[in-house]
């Protein structure tokens, strides 16, 4: 009779260690729930910050990725430079924490478009910050010769 009150003792004891230990982690789960804040939505309108469209001479590819390739190291961006499914178009990309550049190069027509903008849409960058280093981009394609170097603020391009 002893042993069969102390079975029960310990399965009462140990059902309810259960049900407290869920109820714990169950409250834990939905304090950890409302501390953590929702991921901010893309939005469909983000813009970027400048845009750039840069033209050479189509036998001046290899140079255009090397001016690019320099750029990227003196303002410490991760780059990839990339061709695509379409025949003579490259993907560009540039980014580090702050700044993502992405763009198009198409070597048919020796034509670069590129846009700066936020890595992060809710941690806007000073467009200071985008106009010191488009000018210096700006410089690095000085060094290719006859190329050609227009920027412009979204939404609309230059006339």
């Amino acid at each position: 009779m002893f042993v069969e009150r102390a079975k029960l003792n310990a399965a009462i004891w140990l059902l309810l260690g259960l049900v407290i230990g869920v109820s714990v982690v169950l409250g834990l789960n939905k304090i950890r729930m409302k501390e953590i804040p929702e991921a901010p939505v893309a939005s469909p309108t983000f813009i970027p910050g400048r845009v750039m469209n840069i033209t050479i001479d189509q036998s001046q590819q290899e140079e255009l990725f090397a001016q690019l390739h320099k750029f990227a190291e003196k303002w410490r961006y991760a780059i990839r430079i990339r061709p695509t499914d379409l025949s003579g178009i490259y993907r560009v990309d540039m980014w580090r924490s702050d700044i993502h550049v992405g763009g198009v190069y198409d070597d048919q027509y020796g034509e670069l478009q590129l846009g700066f903008s936020d890595t992060e849409s809710t941690r806007p960058t000073p467009a200071q910050y985008f106009e010191e280093e488009i000018q210096d981009l700006r410089n690095f394609m000085s060094a290719i010769p006859n190329s050609t170097f227009t920027f412009w603020t979204p939404p609309a391009p230059p006339n």
